[in-house]
């Protein structure tokens, strides 16, 4: 616990430091973003607007001050109405010691080669929603990282965090998911559930890894350890009064994951990539109600291939074991495809992605079009549906499917 708290107290004041030298003038530049949705489960209508600021100064030779502030208003359920936070702050420093970078601050570890649901991704939270058309953004963490250059093909990467980012699922919607998911199976215990109270256990341990990466003639492959945690909460205790209050502790079962990525040509197909992720995970051992939810060590991938013809139409499509919201023994498989078709003489851009399970064939599409207005202004319109019943693989993506509209200046 000493080592966790120092090691966030002493970024704090690298970061204090550097913010508040005289004389800082930043590079910036922005991007404003108007999203809106019509979701079918609800039948509600969102809006939100997003300023997002890249920001970049020189602070000494080699040395820099990077990061993202994010400005949000939005009408969501269970979101916040207004929040101003920087998703990224951290300093950087290139080469000031030979063959080695470093980044200290609220940083963002990218790790796998996969195009979506990398299972090796784990240093850092995304947003509790999924994107099918592309990588999910993510959210920074404190931590630190280096790179130290073993040549001019290889490289180890290190990172450390002083403690877990977990998935940051609103209090709100937690008690409502639980209070849904377990109300209607405890009256046949002769409990009545009204209302939901939540604990939340803080993982405890350091979050660390480590990646040695090699580029080959034709592809890149790289191994991986880390150890930390579940960002996704687990529920660990339930408890209830007889009041029919429902008392949940949920917490961050400890992981390890070894891991193996490769990224490089598509063996036979000339402008072709081929990318692939497998992770070997060790969970701790984790039960609820008498029911194990990890146990055994499982097998989590994904393996991908991306081309585009001489006609601009572009093709991604793969297999994955193992969705974001599966672990353990509920992991299965599936196939998908995102595809789009560039025109010469339009600016619009239709395009079309969808993931089908191969245990239930249940499938989830978003299918849409992308609009240029100017250099800097674009718009972009989907339809997002399920094709399978209640109790199908994909079925928690119901929640999800509705009509959905963006509008994007950069500037």
């Amino acid at each position: 616990m000493k080592l966790k708290y120092s090691l966030g107290i002493l970024l704090m004041i690298v970061l204090i430091f550097a913010i508040t030298r005289a004389g800082l003038a930043f590079n910036t530049s922005q991007t404003l973003k108007y999203e809106t949705s019509y979701l079918l489960s609800t039948r509600m209508i969102n809006h939100t607007l997003t300023l997002d600021i890249d920001y970049f100064q020189e602070l000494t030779d080699d040395v820099y001050l990077e990061g993202d502030l994010i400005i949000r208003t939005t009408n969501k359920q269970f979101g916040k109405p207004f929040v101003i936070f920087p998703n990224e702050i951290y300093v950087s420093a290139y080469n000031i010691i030979e063959n080695l970078d470093l980044k200290a601050g609220k940083i963002i570890n990218r790790w796998g080669a996969a195009d979506i649901f990398s299972p090796l991704d784990n240093f850092n939270p995304a947003p509790p929603e999924i994107s099918l058309t592309g990588q999910q953004s993510r959210i920074g963490a404190f931590g630190i990282s280096a790179t130290y250059y073993l040549g001019n093909s290889t490289y180890l990467y290190g990172a450390i965090l002083p403690w877990l980012m977990p998935t940051p699922y609103p209090d709100d919607f937690l008690k409502s998911d639980y209070l849904s998911s377990y109300a209607a199976g405890l009256p046949e215990q002769g409990l009545d559930i009204n209302q939901v109270i939540l604990n939340h256990q803080e993982a405890k341990n350091i979050v660390w890894g480590l990646r040695l990466t090699h580029s080959f003639p034709t592809f890149d492959a790289g191994i991986s350890y880390y150890r930390g945690n579940y960002m996704d909460p687990f529920t660990m205790n339930l408890s209830i009064s007889q009041d029919s209050k429902a008392e949940f502790t949920v917490g961050h079962p400890t992981k390890q994951v070894l891991g193996l990525e490769i990224q490089g040509e598509f063996p036979g197909i000339e402008g072709a990539t081929l990318r692939g992720d497998l992770a070997y995970i060790i969970p701790e051992h984790w039960s609820f109600l008498g029911e194990d939810l990890l146990d055994n060590p499982y097998f989590k991938g994904v393996i991908s291939a991306d081309y585009t013809t001489d006609s601009n139409w572009y093709f991604n499509g793969g297999f994955i074991y193992g969705m974001p919201f599966e672990e353990g023994d509920d992991c299965s498989p599936y196939a998908y495809l995102n595809t789009k078709k560039e025109f010469d003489d339009s600016d619009f851009t239709p395009f079309y992605a969808t993931v089908l399970s191969l245990q239930d064939m249940s499938m989830v599409n978003v299918i849409g079009v992308d609009y240029r207005l100017t250099e800097n202004v674009s718009a972009s319109v989907n339809y997002s549906f399920l094709l399978g019943d209640e109790h199908s693989k994909l079925n928690m993506l119901e929640r999800s499917q509705g009509i959905y509209l963006s509008l994007e200046w950069l500037f």
